[in-house]
């Protein structure tokens, strides 16, 4: 039997084998439904009614101050509702018991409960000072096309040097939704390599299976098994996601431009991050064969991938930052953060080449030193292989 058939074989078996798993199932089902009521949650939040204030009046306002106020909220997307007190003890009771958000007395004091909102003081000095600036143009006995010009000034020109790129926003949109996919999905098919590798060694049906494949061909097998896996739910949850998102029409997200260069980007980056935390799973999980030792084991995968994780979260804001350049460099954590700088277009090109080199040239360094380990420790059972001794056992 060739080399790839061998892989083959062992890429389905483990493919069928974690696919129908209740685990697997099981997550999946719970995945997609977050997603969905997430987005409903959002789409209802961007469905609500525009927020609106509660304003108190103690005493004379203004001439039109109603007009004025409704005018100045609706600039902030907001609307007021006004109540008239006739004393100020009774807007401040009002205030007290939460029925108003500000009383305004005698048209110059702004009263609160506690702190100062600023948009709403904003909204209510907005009011206030346009009204005195209508009655001074008033009182100085100007023409209608002076007022204009006082009132509604001509607007500055204005000159675009560079285009705005419409698929910037969908793109980081798509890249950092990404980067938590990758995140997840990545440790919880990582740990599925380990416990796979661990619970053959432990049960010894790795014993059975050396006897008709070679170690390194059984080792790119449920990597590559498991890997297809990860792979076929990223892209259903990703599909769900980009379908719920356009689905919903949520406020302010538009997903229109999301082509299939920035989904082959992320499917790229997946892949490579993947073969770098699988093959370092599939090693470390040769040298278990207790269930009490895989916590301790999984650590040191997911401790390599946290801090990536939370450099991407930050790089949208600061791609050009000292800490996200290099952690968008180094392999265990290039997968996640250098995608979010590229959705910024804000990445030199020499630097993503640097990037894909250093992590395929792990990859590959970790796939040799992954073989050895490996052979040297998946047949030894009891307590834990150190690394170094299952070197030397090949």
């Amino acid at each position: 039997m060739s080399g790839l058939r061998q892989i083959l074989l062992v890429a389905s078996r483990d493919f069928i084998q974690r696919a129908k798993s209740r685990v697997f199932v099981v997550s999946m089902a719970v995945i997609v439904v977050v997603i969905v009521g997430l987005g409903l949650l959002l789409a209802s939040e961007s469905r609500r009614a525009t927020p609106t204030y509660r304003v108190g009046v103690v005493g004379d306002v203004p001439v039109g101050f109603e007009k004025a106020l409704g005018d100045a909220a609706r600039s902030f997307d907001r609307r007021v509702r006004i109540t008239d007190y006739s004393e100020s003890a009774k807007a401040e009771l009002a205030l007290r018991k939460g029925r108003l958000d500000v009383a305004i007395v005698g048209g110059r004091t702004l009263m609160w409960k506690e702190a100062e909102d600023p948009q709403l003081a904003a909204i209510v000095s907005t009011a206030v000072q346009g009204l005195a600036r209508a009655r001074a143009i008033e009182r100085l006995g100007l023409t209608s096309e002076q007022i204009a010009s006082l009132l509604v000034p001509e607007p500055l020109g204005k000159r675009i040097l560079k285009e705005p790129d419409e698929e910037r926003t969908p793109r980081i949109v798509a890249a950092t939704v990404s980067a938590v996919i990758l995140y997840v999905s990545v440790l919880i098919f990582g740990q599925f390599v380990l416990l796979g590798v661990m619970e053959e060694k432990s049960s010894r049906v790795v014993e059975v299976i050396l006897s008709r494949v070679r170690s390194r061909h059984l080792l790119a097998g449920k990597v590559t098994g498991i890997g297809v896996l990860g792979l076929v739910q990223m892209v259903i949850v990703g599909a769900v996601a980009w379908a719920v998102m356009r689905g919903v029409h949520i406020k302010g997200v538009d997903l229109s431009g999301i082509t299939g260069r920035t989904a082959l980007t992320m499917v790229t980056w997946y892949l490579m991050a993947y073969a770098f935390y699988s093959v370092l799973n599939a090693m470390l999980g040769a040298t278990i064969t207790r269930q009490e030792d895989v916590q301790g084991v999984a650590m040191i995968p997911a401790l390599l991938l946290l801090p990536g994780y939370f450099v991407a979260m930050t790089a949208a804001a600061s791609p050009g930052s000292s800490l996200a350049r290099v952690f968008s460099l180094l392999p265990p954590s290039a997968p996640m953060v250098m995608p979010v700088r590229m959705a910024m277009g804000k990445v030199p090109a020499w630097e993503v080449v640097v990037a894909v080199g250093l992590l395929l040239a792990s990859i590959y360094g970790l796939v040799r030193l992954a073989g050895h380990i490996y052979e040297g420790a998946i047949l030894r059972v009891g307590r834990r292989v150190r690394l170094r001794d299952a070197w030397r056992a090949v």
